[in-house]
């Protein structure tokens, strides 16, 4: 796929997601910005001077479940968006965030990964403007290391499964010298407003999630290590497991776990019983099987946590 096929799929994607994403949050959403609300209202904060921790804490729309109160980083991330209308930077957000997917996707001229975007997560992730999307991107073009830091406790399963080069890794240190520069204390004041724990947990605490745990058997893989690091990480469903697409290596294994996300939207629509987690069962369990049926590659990408690693494949910057 050639340089202009992949910025002309990904200009049309990019302006189809924003536009999609902008009318659900006009007809469903009161107009509002879903997910970047709060680093849009901490970022105004940040701006005025005051403390975001205090002035952006609240509930959500059933006035019970306290709002998760995000990293100054995330808010530093989105300050371009601040002069635009909250409608208007949800659309723009969520066009950004997949255009770069696409582009990410392609990168290694692989374009049945564009398949991505038919998975459930990737729409859920729209439907709530959700950062997903971008944390996918980062894993295929590790150069964007630093929007890892806009959610960090899913954002390190990616960061952890990269190559870290000189550049990318310097950025991300600039990013978080500058929020403790603007905020020394934000660490300590996040801790109180990490959301709902009952709805936060990571997969592996629930059944049958244990099970997770076997993806350590292919730990020199780069795939296993990911689907092992996330069933680790707290999340919420179903946008945050748009991150396990990352696992496969072939169309045919990405139709099937594509096909189990949609499977498992419908289970958890029709059959909402209480404490079956329909994302381990139909999203994360089928990805396993893929993980473990999967052979090593012939060079496998050096990263952080992939002790004994072979040879590091030449990338793009």
């Amino acid at each position: 796929m050639s340089f202009r096929q992949r910025l002309i799929i990904s200009c049309i994607i990019g302006v189809i997601t924003g536009l999609v994403g902008g009318w659900y949050q006009l007809a469903f959403a009161n107009g509002g910005a879903g997910d970047i609300t709060m680093p849009l209202c901490m970022g105004e904060a940040l701006w005025r001077g005051d403390d975001p921790y205090i002035v952006c804490r609240g509930f959500q729309s059933d006035g019970v479940t306290p709002n998760t109160l995000n990293p100054v980083t995330t808010a530093i991330i989105t300050l371009l968006l601040l002069p635009l209308p909250r409608l208007v930077a949800a659309g723009v957000f969520l066009g950004l965030s997949a255009a770069i997917l696409a582009w990410a996707l392609t990168r290694s001229g692989e374009a049945w990964r564009l398949l991505t975007f038919l998975a459930f997560p990737f729409w859920a992730a729209v439907q709530t403007v959700q950062w997903a999307p971008l944390l996918l991107a980062v894993y295929f073009w590790p150069a964007l290391l630093a929007l890892t830091l806009a959610k960090p406790h899913v954002g390190a399963a990616v960061a952890l499964n990269v190559p870290w080069r000189r550049w990318p890794v310097m950025v991300t240190m600039l990013l978080g010298l500058l929020s403790l520069l603007w905020m020394p204390a934000w660490p300590l004041a996040m801790l109180g407003g990490v959301g709902a724990p009952g709805d936060y947990r990571p997969p592996v605490f629930s059944l049958p999630g244990a099970m997770l745990l076997l993806a350590a058997l292919r730990w020199r893989a780069r795939e296993a290590r990911l689907l092992l690091i996330l069933a680790l990480a707290p999340q919420w469903t179903f946008y945050d497991q748009l991150l396990v697409f990352g696992v496969v290596r072939t169309w045919r294994e990405l139709l099937v776990l594509i096909g189990c996300s949609w499977l498992c939207y419908l289970s958890w629509f029709l059959l909402p019983l209480p404490g079956i987690p329909w994302f381990i069962w139909l999203i994360y369990l089928p990805a396993l099987v893929i993980v473990l049926r999967q052979g090593y590659p012939h060079s496998i990408i050096r990263a952080p946590l992939a002790l004994g690693s072979n040879a590091d494949p030449p990338e793009e910057a």
